[in-house]
């Protein structure tokens, strides 16, 4: 699977993913969570960025720096050890390894590690919470996609139940068609 990556340069001029040894596991967790077969951009955040405002994007986020509002991604966001969210983060799958406070909304899955702070609530179908991790906030854990399509399908209505009658006799057939009977 090709993988591009782009990056926020720090203060030096390098990317931020070489600033950190964290920077390659941390971008290695979207590629493992990722089932898709076509090439995914990653976007790395570096340490030294303030973000204020709505970011939403399509490609895998890591993000090593601080964001004051809120994230909408439809792929992957990992919150790396010390990055900080300000605000609420929707996405497909979420990782947290920073500081979020604000509420964690997933489509797939929400992973909180030892090394994570979260304060706010869960909503998603899969969610871990690791032995250490800071969790103060409430769980949510609707069906899942393939389950709720399950339910939506209700099943066909019964057919309506007739009165079981009596087989007729040639005359009576005859006189319901409309046809004359032979005496």
């Amino acid at each position: 699977m090709a993988r591009r990556i782009m990056s926020v340069f720090g203060a030096n001029g390098e990317a931020s993913a070489a600033e950190s040894p964290a920077a390659a596991e941390a971008a290695a967790a979207p590629a493992a969570a990722s089932k898709q077969s076509a090439p995914l951009a990653l976007m790395t955040l570096g340490k030294t960025l303030v973000f204020r405002g709505e970011l939403s994007a399509d490609e895998d986020l890591v993000l090593f720096g601080r964001v004051e509002g809120s994230i909408t991604h439809s792929g992957s966001v990992t919150i790396a050890l010390g990055g900080v969210v300000s605000g609420n983060v929707v996405a497909r799958s979420i990782t947290i390894r920073g500081t979020v406070d604000g509420d964690v909304e997933a489509s797939e899955s929400v992973t909180v590690a030892p090394s994570a702070v979260l304060n706010g609530d869960i909503l998603a179908p899969r969610v871990s919470i690791v032995d250490g991790a800071e969790f103060n906030g409430s769980v949510k854990m609707p069906p899942r996609a393939s389950a709720e399509s399950k339910k939506a399908r209700k099943p066909a209505a019964p057919a309506p139940r007739t009165e079981p009658q009596a087989p007729l006799s040639d005359p009576q057939a005859a006189g319901i068609l409309g046809e004359q009977s032979e005496p």
